[in-house]
């Protein structure tokens, strides 16, 4: 046993001692950071982590009683704002007029109590609009209550068996169903839990830290990676031979090469779901991780007896081993095979049917088993320990649980048995050379630009670089969601009725609209003076003032429509519908910083070896006895990388250009920008589009010298491995911690300059 346990630790160090592997090992970690980070950008439709976060604050130190209360009370709040907003908003359209009435009468006392918050506009605690704030309380709201009722929950289990069976149609000819079977399992599964040790916390760290799949899918990258290195580099340079022909080169050998595998496993399962719960912890918020599993609402139909930390390190556990039970399996095929491609092949064929299955059999099928009992079911163990569900096995129920660890078990041993075998019996322990060649025409060309073009953008994958972090920018940007308020809607309304220049028509619309506010001024004075007076109570006056509240609440969006009315009025040009422009060009708040970390990322890797290569391969002194020279080189370089750079730019400009435009209008583009208040200083002869020309050009300069930056890197250090470290300290560390809260950070980066507005 001494023996095997010193082999492994030699395996071990034998990999890890390995420069590319380490170097893999850790870009594996930042791209499941990095993921972690972009999966979690706010887009608009769903709550940011740090509403979360906020709230976690503020009730960890409440006990369960005085939470169900706090949320309670926001819930109430929130649903009355909702309703005044709605009230708002039907009032804009002559339609909803018809409506407003009958909701008024169906929920009495609600806008009178909610107007003046609404009114007063500082009523957003945890999130960015009053959407997003109702969907965040009602999320926290249903997980209070569910884990609030656990008891009321585990009471309902019991009686639900005891009603069944109490029914005539569970007489005893029909006790030996899988329905009777299952109601009496579920019961005795659950008659051990209690509703002691219930803490409610809102799930968002746990779930999010134990059912991220992309750290999942990076594991299962991280297992062949290792597997790569352990056997096919070895066969690959002819030196299991050398190891078979050992003392303990034969079964000791190939057990401390699957000892190895397992801690590998352990470890990398620690570490990456360690660093998800760091991300987590840090950006939602810690949680009590000492309290009952079934304190987390997801997690509430759960049968196991065990607290949030043990889950944690029982689902690391579990993933671990089936990586594990996964990678002795491609260990095998890797031994046995003389080809680098079947086994990673066969591997990734495996996988990718086992999410066939278990995302596409109907989960009430008679398949249903085949579903839930595979290799990447049993990776699901925020469904093995988290919830509760017994299949259906010749009439008898079975847990999942039970049967996902047959499963695990099956992969780990086959895996070993095929590893032992293969490798003992020792038929293939060297790889073929295989010798591939593509033809293509080639046409003489003495065109150094075009040269360095092709290196750059296609033998060194430049432009698939850039087209796969475009491709990451357009996703984040166009599910991105704007949530135009009622003041809003209606000063886009009047506004697309006035677009253009003044008519004598669109004069009288302007006038309309000033006499009727000064009409529901008129009247709430009124109110407000026979109040004074003591003619009617105060009850009566918020009853009166509720239809002249209703029309003042535009008038903050009126007074916008007014001040370019005036401005049209003194300098000529049109109207002009301003919101989308004012988005466009950084007036209005829209959070940047992600899009321009894509972009510098984007830059860094698709020319961070640009001048490198040349060093590293030795070439230089080849190529500065050419007629060009080395100079001519560097400059046709730095024009593929600048016009690539300048393209590769407007991505995300085009990008939120569709997706602004789709919710607030960009029209007028020939307009005069000086139509639009904030700009009126500029002259009437420039167009609105010059705005947006000039910003895209500031954006472009912006990103040309990143690329300029990035290039100057490539060949001061002349290595790539270095270029991409200095490159990550000097471009990218500021705007991560600009995203982690430290908004300071942005300022010793380019980002000010990139999000200006003007």
């Amino acid at each position: 046993m001494g023996t095997v346990w010193r082999l492994t630790a030699f395996e071990l160090q034998k990999v890890y001692c390995r420069r590319g592997f380490r170097f893999s090992l850790c870009v594996l970690l930042l791209l499941n950071i990095f993921f972690l980070w972009y999966t979690n950008l706010g887009n608009g439709s769903a709550p940011e982590l740090s509403s979360y976060k906020m709230f976690t604050e503020d009730i960890k130190d409440m006990t369960e009683e005085e939470k169900d209360a706090f949320v309670s009370g926001l819930k109430e709040k929130t649903d009355g704002l909702s309703f005044v907003a709605r009230i708002l908003s039907m009032q804009e359209s002559e339609v909803g007029q018809f409506f407003v009435e009958e909701e008024m009468a169906e929920h009495p006392g609600v806008f009178e109590k909610y107007y003046d918050i609404y009114a007063a506009g500082d009523y957003l605690r945890y999130t960015s609009s009053l959407e997003l704030e109702s969907i965040f309380v009602n999320e926290m709201y249903e997980e209070e209550k569910q884990a609030a009722n656990y008891s009321e929950y585990l009471e309902s289990v019991q009686r639900q068996k005891d009603m069944l069976f109490g029914i005539s149609i569970f007489a005893p000819q029909d006790s030996d169903s899988f329905a009777s079977r299952n109601l009496q399992k579920s019961a005795d599964d659950h008659r051990a839990l209690s509703a002691d040790g219930i803490k409610w916390t809102p799930s968002k760290t746990v779930c999010s830290s134990m059912e991220n799949v992309w750290t999942d899918i990076i594991l299962l990258l991280h297992s062949f990676l290792f597997v790569g290195s352990l056997i096919t580099e070895e066969k690959q340079k002819g030196l299991l031979y050398i190891t078979r022909s050992t003392k303990y080169g034969m079964g000791v050998g190939i057990i401390s090469k699957l000892s190895a595998l397992l801690v590998d496993c352990l470890l990398a399962s620690a570490v990456f779901f360690f660093s998800d719960v760091l991300f987590f912890g840090y950006s939602s918020g810690m949680c009590d991780f000492t309290a009952k599993l079934q304190s987390i609402a997801p997690y509430m139909e759960s049968a196991v007896n065990i607290n949030i930390i043990e889950f944690m390190m029982l689902s690391v556990l579990t993933k671990a081993l089936v990586i594990f039970g996964v990678g002795a399996v491609l260990t095998a095929l890797c031994i046995m095979s003389e080809s680098i491609v079947p086994p990673y092949f066969i591997g990734a064929a495996l996988w990718t049917l086992s999410w066939a299955l278990y995302r596409f059999v109907p989960a009430a099928s008679a398949l249903s088993a085949v579903k839930y009992v595979n290799i990447f079911g049993a990776l699901r163990t925020e469904e093995l320990y988290g919830k509760y569900l017994n299949l259906n096995i010749g009439g008898i129920p079975v847990s999942r649980l039970l049967l996902a660890w047959l499963v695990i078990a099956a992969a780990v041993s086959a895996g070993i048995i095929l590893s032992l075998i293969s490798y003992l019996k020792g038929e293939k322990l060297e790889l073929k050379r295989a010798e591939a060649r593509l033809r293509f025409g080639f046409r003489p060309h003495d065109s150094v630009f075009r040269h360095e073009g092709y290196k750059i953008l296609i033998a060194e994958k430049g432009l698939l670089i850039l087209l796969l972090f475009g491709i990451l920018m357009g996703y984040n940007i166009f599910h991105r969601s704007y949530h135009p308020t009622a003041e809003e809607r209606y000063y886009q309304n009047i506004m697309l009725r006035l677009e253009g220049t003044l008519t004598e028509e669109k004069r009288s619309l302007i006038e309309a609209e000033k006499a009727r506010y000064r009409e529901a001024f008129s009247e709430i004075e009124k109110i407000d003076r026979m109040t004074a007076a003591n003619e009617i109570d105060s009850e009566t006056a918020k009853a009166m003032k509720i239809k002249w509240n209703s029309v003042t609440a535009f008038y903050p969006a009126f007074q916008r429509v007014e001040a370019q009315a005036e401005l049209v009025c003194e300098n000529g040009g049109c109207f002009i519908y301003d919101t989308g422009y004012l988005y466009l060009l950084g007036v209005l708040d829209e959070n940047r910083v992600g899009d321009f970390l894509l972009l510098t990322l984007g830059i860094l890797f698709a020319f961070g070896s640009v001048m490198s290569v040349e060093h590293e391969t030795g070439v230089w002194g080849i190529l500065c006895a050419t007629a060009k020279g080395k100079k001519r080189i560097m400059q046709s370089k730095t024009a593929v990388c600048g016009i690539s750079a300048a393209l590769f730019s407007q991505i995300p400009f085009v990008c939120r250009f569709i997706s602004i435009s789709m919710t607030f209008p960009i029209r007028g583009l020939l307009y005069p920008a000086g139509s639009i208040p904030i700009y009126r200083d500029i002259p009437q002869f420039i167009p609105a589009v010059a705005l947006l020309l000039f910003k895209m050009l500031v954006q472009a300069a912006v990103v040309l010298t990143i690329t300029f930056e990035v290039t100057a890197l490539s060949a001061w250090r002349k290595n790539h491995v270095q270029v991409m470290f200095f490159g990550f300290v000097l471009l990218c560390a500021p705007l991560v911690l600009s995203v982690l809260g430290f908004n300071f950070a942005q300022y010793f980066s380019l980002y000010p300059l990139y999000a200006c507005a003007f």
